[in-house]
């Protein structure tokens, strides 16, 4: 809330505040849930004759969307296109977004349609909210005809829309094909972000193939991504649970090393206590790891205990 303190105290040294000024501050209280200060601020806007943008009308209509208050969203849409403001496709995004949120994806769709009528070309972000609509409820087919659709339109898909995809194919178990579109979308010349590996390497996790999960790994860490700490862990319990992934193991460890990424205490304790099917402690008896000194050492000392063929750590 910083920048609103700092307008504030600029507006009453005789600064007046533009609709950027007045977006920045809108935004702000909106984040952090003062819809009651946003509208008043909108109020003042209109008093004091600075027009509203289409991002000022955006940050309301997001919320509006977002709670699937439609009927008090379209009111808003219909007073911003009367007054001479023209939606983008961000506006029909979180329209859309309402839509699916009440579970009307016609009228979502319809939406797509009457973009176009009106002269807004449409986005990834569009396909996005469809997309991400009929991955919650499990048509991934009709995921991947509107990706074909996009192509189709000569609209070229993002990385956010692919990992759409990615994302609900895993879930379903579909890692092969998740796998396919990996390779699909840097084939049509659009790179993986760090969100795309993390989702195929957690994909694979869950269904149990830890090789696979390793060549991603590889994968993105040549790319110059990193994984979060808790995909490192994911990978670590897989591995241990298996068998003949020592190796596996300790490049994951290492990895980890030379990014000085280290598993807190609770981390360390729940990751031994998956792997050994019981409560463990390392080295200090009934006592638990403390601190993070503690939690750094255990890195070395349960995998070399594991290496050097203790079943027991």
């Amino acid at each position: 809330m910083g920048k609103l303190i700092w307008l504030r105290k600029a507006y009453e040294m005789g600064f007046r505040p533009n609709s950027v000024s007045y977006n920045i501050m809108i935004k702000g209280w909106i984040k952090k849930g003062g819809w009651e200060q946003a509208c008043n601020l909108f109020d003042e806007m209109l008093e004091k004759g600075v027009q509203p943008s289409v991002v000022t009308y955006n940050s309301f209509l997001g919320v509006l969307c977002r709670k699937g208050e439609m009927d008090t969203a379209l009111c808003l849409f219909k007073n911003m296109t009367e007054k001479g403001h023209h939606p983008n496709a961000v506006t029909y995004a979180l329209l859309m977004e309402g839509w699916c949120f009440i579970g009307k994806y016609k009228e979502a769709k319809k939406l797509m349609f009457d973009m176009e009528f009106h002269g807004c070309k449409l986005r990834p972000v569009n396909y996005g909210v469809l997309m991400t609509y009929l991955g919650k409820a499990g048509n991934i087919d009709e995921m991947e005809s509107l990706l074909n659709e996009m192509k189709k339109r000569r609209l070229k898909p993002d990385v956010v829309t692919y990992n759409i995809l990615v994302n609900y194919l895993c879930k379903e178990g579909r890692v092969g094909d998740a796998y396919k579109v990996l390779v699909k979308m840097q084939v049509g010349g659009c790179d993986p972000n760090a969100a795309t590996y993390r989702m195929m390497i957690d994909g694979y996790c869950n269904a149990g193939d830890f090789d696979g999960a390793m060549k991603i790994l590889n994968a993105m860490l040549m790319s110059g991504h990193c994984p979060h700490l808790k995909t490192f862990a994911f990978l670590v319990v897989g591995l241990l649970k298996g068998e003949n992934n020592d190796d596996y193991v300790c490049f994951v460890l290492e990895e980890m090393e030379k990014r000085q990424l280290r598993f807190d205490a609770e981390t360390w304790r729940t990751l031994i206590m998956d792997v050994c099917g019981q409560h463990v402690e390392i080295g200090r008896g009934n006592e638990t790891l403390q601190d993070e000194n503690e939690a750094q050492s255990a890195q070395m000392k349960f995998i070399s205990k594991l290496m050097a063929g203790h079943t027991r750590v």
